[in-house]
């Protein structure tokens, strides 16, 4: 009997998970630069208190390739390597949190063109 209740709280516990946060995709952003150029792209206007962005996937052939906090907003900033001609390809993820748990993600996929 004593398993058989034990049992049954698990599955109750395991029913009450909280799985409330939400991954989804954003449209794709395909930019150009050139080689001698540093990219810089603006994620946000403004600086959350919870939550934030984070690279999920790092550019292969960066010198360059940060989140930056500064007074006008929050941007991605990227320098190819000197001799690097191709495209690159970036993912940044925001998390939207409410201080307590994060309830949605976005993936941000940049698609960074380096031209002569």
């Amino acid at each position: 009997m004593k398993k058989i209740l034990l049992f049954a709280i698990s599955l109750i516990f395991l029913a009450c998970e909280n799985k409330t946060s939400e991954e989804t995709e954003a449209p794709e952003e395909t930019l150009s630069i050139s080689k001698a150029d540093t990219l810089e792209y603006r994620l946000s206007k403004v600086i959350p208190t919870e939550g934030g962005f984070s690279i999920s996937e790092q550019a292969a052939h960066a010198v360059l390739s940060e989140i930056q906090y500064r007074e006008q907003g929050i941007f991605y900033v990227y320098a190819p390597e000197t001799d690097f001609r191709g495209t690159e390809v970036v993912k940044i993820k925001r998390a939207d949190s409410n201080g307590a748990e994060i309830f949605s993600e976005t993936i941000t996929t940049l698609e960074i063109e380096v031209t002569e």
